[in-house]
């Protein structure tokens, strides 16, 4: 696992920036962080089928939609019964699905909720129990039940089942595996990646994936080594749909005094195979693409 480098590496294309302020066009920020003193920014954004994007804008309790070079298009303003006490959004990790329904969660006191905007409807409804989402395969949400159990949750109606692996776009089965290592299976396939800083310590990190349309698998890691923890790692690689796993490349710290907390950087558009950065910056959201 390599240090987080002090810019992004060339392969990595700055796509847009969209910028903090009033009016419609920016996006806003709102105090935050254990002393409300931090100017917080949106809870992350997603790319829909038709290259444009989806912004939870917390700040302006509403959905920002911008073009594929980050112009601003309109919004879906959230109204006061889906705000948590008629004032807070808690709406977090967006994901844009095959169909072009964008979905959020939060967590309430019965379980989970999603957040529904399709062909401009917007509405609420609740999961068969409490889920954290990580992952979408185009049809269904995944992620860990409190207990730690891998399940989909289906966004049509909120029910959930265990499941035991991941499904990429087309179908295949995928699963990660964190310890001192990432194990990831791929159908029949196992390979390791060890988590080691570049002095050999044990490195501790959170893993971010998506799938592409092309059946790769794409990983975005960020953690620190026992070695010393002030260092911050981050990386990405990718896994081939034979197994294949690229070396780990060291990229820019995401974090930020903006920076919401949720892990939402990584994004792959539905239909696509180019992974993309979303980072929430004290000057605003910057988006990179992977080039090549």
């Amino acid at each position: 696992m390599p240090a987080a480098v002090p810019t992004m590496p060339a392969a990595w294309r700055e796509k847009f920036v969209i910028g903090y302020g009033p009016g419609m066009k920016l996006l806003g920020t709102a105090p935050g962080g254990d002393s409300g003193s931090l100017d917080i920014g949106p809870e992350y954004g997603a790319p829909g089928l038709d290259g444009t994007w989806w912004f939870l804008d917390a700040a302006k309790a509403r959905i920002a939609h911008y073009d594929a070079a980050g112009h601003y298009l309109d919004q879906v303003r959230i109204s006061r019964k889906l705000l948590v006490s008629g004032r807070y959004f808690q709406w977090q990790l967006p994901h844009v699905l095959a169909d072009g329904t964008l979905v959020a969660a939060r967590q309430t006191p019965q379980g989970t909720a999603l957040l529904r905007l399709r062909d401009g409807v917007l509405d609420e409804i609740a999961v068969d129990g409490s889920f954290f989402p990580t992952y979408d395969d185009g049809q269904r949400l995944y992620g860990l039940s409190l207990r730690g159990k891998l399940v989909a949750v289906d966004p049509s109606d909120g029910s959930r089942q265990a499941v035991r692996a991941f499904r990429t776009p087309s179908g295949l089965p995928f699963s990660l595996k964190l310890g001192d290592q990432v194990r990831i299976e791929v159908a029949v396939t196992s390979r390791v990646l060890p988590l080691r800083t570049s002095f050999g310590a044990p490195a501790h990190v959170g893993v971010q994936v998506r799938a592409g349309a092309d059946g790769t698998l794409h990983l975005y890691l960020i953690g620190s080594g026992e070695d010393d923890e002030s260092v911050q790692l981050v990386g990405a690689t990718q896994v081939s749909p034979d197994g294949k796993v690229a070396g780990v490349e060291a990229l820019a710290n995401p974090f930020s005094e903006a920076d919401p907390g949720s892990p939402g950087q990584l994004v792959i558009a539905p239909g696509s195979s180019n992974p993309m950065l979303v980072y929430v910056l004290t000057d605003g959201v910057h988006v990179y693409e992977r080039s090549g």
